[in-house]
């Protein structure tokens, strides 16, 4: 377990986030600042004192924030090379992988690997890309993920009201998808557990962000009362590790 204070990640946050050049246009990433600090924050309670060697497969801010915090060595692997150039100036090594396609990210191995806001945009059984990442592992290394919660209360008003929620859902291709598939936990945590994955904790958590439609903003006020019951909340956050 390492040191994690708000005002230190707040400080990284701006210096190395906010301040660099990334995939989403720069108003994305102040709006999920919440989420990023979720997962540091779990990273931080798992992660030894030591720096260890952190793999994050696709963005690239969180490993990159790992290395400024605790001088982690840090990777990142992602389907298209837009981070890079970034990611280069900072010292971080990178390699291009296709998660829904390649088998194998090489020889290399890690003690953590990030996968925040990716399984939903794979149009493969989440079971067969957590298995390609459980092969990265050492033993005892930890996976933490992220991803949109089904059941979360954006969804039920769009089903309501007629409006899709997952974006046209395609074999893997050489380019990202949108939204294909979102998972409730329950479904979550099966794929997890497919995978070949111990130790599975699982938690429905509620990231703070204003949507961008005023209408959408609108609902979410209306709707606040209703994060109080976990199955409505945005997000899973999940951890577990390799055997």
């Amino acid at each position: 377990m390492r040191a994690f204070g708000s005002e230190d990640f707040a400080r990284a946050f701006e210096q190395v986030v906010l301040a660099g050049r990334w995939q989403e246009e720069p108003r994305y990433y102040p709006r999920y600042q919440s989420r990023y600090e979720a997962v540091l924050h779990r990273f931080a309670a798992l992660a030894p004192g030591e720096p260890v060697d952190v793999l994050e497969v696709g963005g690239g801010q969180l490993a990159a924030m790992a290395r400024h915090l605790w001088s982690d060595r840090a990777t990142v692997a992602d389907i298209t090379d837009a981070c890079f150039p970034t990611l280069a100036e900072q010292g971080i090594e990178t390699f291009r992988f296709n998660l829904a396609l390649d088998e194998s990210g090489g020889d290399r191995r890690f003690d953590v690997i990030l996968l925040s806001e990716v399984i939903e945009h794979l149009p493969v059984p989440g079971h067969v890309a957590l298995r390609r990442l459980r092969a990265m592992l050492r033993p005892g290394g930890h996976l933490i993920c992220t991803t949109p919660n089904l059941y979360r209360l954006r969804n039920v008003v769009y089903l309501a009201l007629g409006r899709p929620i997952f974006d046209h859902f395609d074999t893997p291709g050489d380019r990202g998808c949108g939204h294909v598939l979102e998972y409730s936990a329950e479904h979550l945590r099966w794929q997890i557990e497919r995978a070949g994955f111990a130790d599975i904790e699982l938690e429905l958590r509620e990231f703070a962000h204003v949507p961008h439609r005023r209408t959408d903003r609108l609902l979410m006020r209306v709707g606040k009362p209703l994060l109080r019951v976990p199955r409505f909340r945005d997000n899973l956050l999940a951890t577990a590790v390799a055997p």
